[in-house]
């Protein structure tokens, strides 16, 4: 009666993992979504997953971000070891704060209850024994996980998934999906260029365009504003004598800007190497359509804030010497809970969406809860329908 038991829509972060949990059960699982667009101007939808780094920590702003996080870290060692495919980089993750903040206040308890081992870094003794790079205002607050925690390569994650969403012999179609629509006793789901495919569930994982194209009848409370990150270029020597700068999160608020994080240099696909970093500008945009979306992506808005990406990168690491500098236009899908939504929105029709600017070190434990919802209708041991509960637009 159905083409496939399970489709999944969107094959980024977590729907490639959702999918793969999904196909180690039933193979009748099918993956649709674009692979990264060769030319943005030829593409329809996008995502921010397009690069070498991110930043992995473990303790979130509360318990279910705190167990997603570590999860999916435990998960790429396993992928690692299944794919060998180089995933992670354990060099620590640095939190900062002007001020002891409120994740600053939570962050030594919550580790404790979770056995995560941690150092404080409030003096600039401290900071120079663990990078002598980094410069801060005269007085800030420091957290630092040693362990565990540091960057994960987003593209190499994403191959490994499909990698084993094909050994469990699930299939993965690279088409945009531009409508879902009630069949019979399950989903019908039509791509852009017309092709059809039925399931009994459907799960959607479409980021910051799930709330475009025809994919649900109700719009979920979801922002989607507009963020931009820089590419530094360094030399291989510069970029080997920064290997154990961990990654940073500094939480400092400005007039025109806000949340620095970066990642230290990693090697790109053109064989240069690269420290990322990106942080929230006041001129950040926020898309309510898919045209403004689209637009973004494939214009040039972007290149208007580096001025202010390079102001902070040059104070953060005033004595490395960069060799050139590149701007990239991402999104961030914020949802009114502040946790991701990952849920049961009809029957047979779930989301797993709303980044938060968390999802990609956690979005492998996002795949698996999504997955274990709809195979068996609960949520994981240690989750609560109310940590992802889906809340609706008001316009809709």
């Amino acid at each position: 009666m159905f083409d496939f038991e399970n489709i999944v829509i969107g094959a980024g972060l977590i729907g490639s993992a959702a999918a793969k949990y999904l196909a180690e059960s039933n193979p009748s699982t099918l993956l649709i979504g674009p692979e990264e667009p060769l030319d943005y101007a030829e593409s329809e939808v996008f995502a921010s997953h397009y690069d070498n780094s991110r930043v992995q920590r473990l303790v979130g702003d509360n318990d279910a971000w705190t167990r997603l996080n570590i999860e999916s870290q435990q998960a790429w060692l396993k992928l690692e070891a299944q794919t060998g495919r180089k995933l992670f980089t354990n060099s620590g993750t640095l939190y900062v704060a002007p001020t002891k903040d409120d994740y600053l206040i939570d962050a030594a308890n919550r580790a404790a209850n979770f056995g995560i081992s941690y150092q404080l870094v409030n003096s600039p003794q401290a900071l120079l024994e663990i990078a002598p790079e980094y410069e801060f205002s005269p007085e800030f607050y420091g957290y630092l996980e040693p362990d565990q925690a540091g960057s994960i390569n987003p593209r190499e994650i994403l191959r490994a998934q499909k990698e084993i969403l094909t050994k469990n012999l699930g299939t993965h179609l690279a088409k945009v999906v531009s409508d879902v629509q009630r069949y019979k006793n399950g989903w019908q789901v039509t791509t852009l260029d017309g092709q059809q495919f039925s399931a009994i569930n459907v799960l959607i994982t479409a980021g910051s365009f799930s709330n475009f194209h025809s994919l649900l009848t109700k719009k979920l409370d979801i922002q989607v504003k507009t963020e931009v990150i820089v590419l530094a270029e360094v030399t291989e020597s510069v970029a080997l004598s920064l290997s154990h700068l961990p990654a940073l999160l500094y939480e400092i608020y400005v007039d025109d800007f806000d949340g620095i994080y970066l990642v230290k240099p990693e090697k790109y696909p053109d064989g240069k190497w690269y420290l990322k970093m990106g942080l929230n500008q006041s001129i950040d945009q926020y898309c309510t359509s898919l045209t403004e979306l689209r637009e973004w992506f494939v214009g040039d808005q972007h290149l208007s804030y580096l001025p202010v990406l390079k102001r902070e990168l040059f104070k953060l690491l005033p004595t490395v010497e960069f060799e050139s500098l590149t701007t990239k236009p991402c999104v961030i899908s914020r949802t009114s809970t502040g946790n991701p939504y990952i849920d049961k929105v009809d029957e047979g029709l779930y989301v797993a969406t709303g980044c938060n600017g968390y999802s990609a070190m956690s979005s492998d434990a996002q795949g698996r809860v999504a997955a274990q919802l709809i195979s068996a209708g609960v949520y994981p041991t240690g989750y609560l329908h109310e940590d992802f509960q889906v809340k609706y637009s008001i316009q809709t």
